[in-house]
């Protein structure tokens, strides 16, 4: 049975002119999107990071079967971690460096956060710059109705 979530991005800026905190662009910026979400399962985890990969989501533990556009989740990552930085990627469960068979997606640095839609066709994996204890909060909202 699908729940309901509400996800809202804002994101504000100054004009370039103004003299307390300037913004990037000749005008103010103000973007605001609000969706209701359907969810059928939630997933959450703290991960420490070691400065090896490892998996954050296994997209078949998910879903048995797929339907491209209908299934998959919406991903919340946040780097909770004073310094170190998290690269985060799809594909196989490699590295996340360069020359590595895994595709790197981002990174994030301390404070930084993300929240995308995830199609389910790879795992999800992460990987630090060095040890990070409790250092990238991990949420996933499936909106798949295998799950």
């Amino acid at each position: 049975m699908s729940k309901v979530i509400n996800a809202t991005l804002a994101v504000t800026s100054n004009p370039i002119t103004a003299t307390t905190k300037p913004g990037p662009t000749s005008t103010p910026q103000a973007i605001s999107v609000t969706d209701e979400l359907e969810v059928t399962e939630v997933q959450s985890l703290i991960v420490t990071g070691d400065g090896s990969h490892s998996v954050l989501f296994t997209a078949a533990n998910i879903a048995s079967s797929l339907a491209a556009g209908t299934d998959g989740a919406w991903v919340y990552l946040k780097n909770i971690h004073a310094t170190a930085h998290f690269y985060i990627g799809h594909g196989s469960s490699t590295a996340l460096e360069s020359g590595a068979t895994a595709t790197r997606l981002m990174t994030l640095l301390p404070g930084e956060f993300a929240w995308f839609p995830w199609d389910l066709t790879a795992d999800l994996i992460q990987d630090s710059n060095g040890a990070a204890a409790d250092g990238l909060e991990a949420v996933i909202f499936v909106r798949t109705g295998t799950a």
